[in-house]
């Protein structure tokens, strides 16, 4: 049987938006802050930004089986 790890995204009083494992404390396994600048651009559109982020992370890089995808090459973002 494997181990499942439960996470959460969250965003914290400071406005940075983290995923972190939602049963210890500790340091989280991704931190999102957006600049000032981009937070008014935003608005309140932030945490479903940073959702995406990080959801496209994980399933593009399959980061979390420890593999990477060939036909998923990531690019540059300008």
């Amino acid at each position: 049987m494997s181990e499942t790890a439960v996470l959460e995204i969250v965003e914290l009083a400071d406005g940075e938006i983290v995923l972190r494992s939602a049963e210890h404390e500790g340091e989280p396994l991704v931190r999102i802050r957006f600049s000032e600048e981009a937070a008014d651009l935003l608005r309140r559109s932030r945490f479903e930004v940073a959702q995406e982020m990080i959801d496209r992370a994980i399933t593009r890089t399959q980061l979390w089986e420890g593999e990477e995808d060939e036909t998923a090459a990531i690019g540059t973002v300008h």
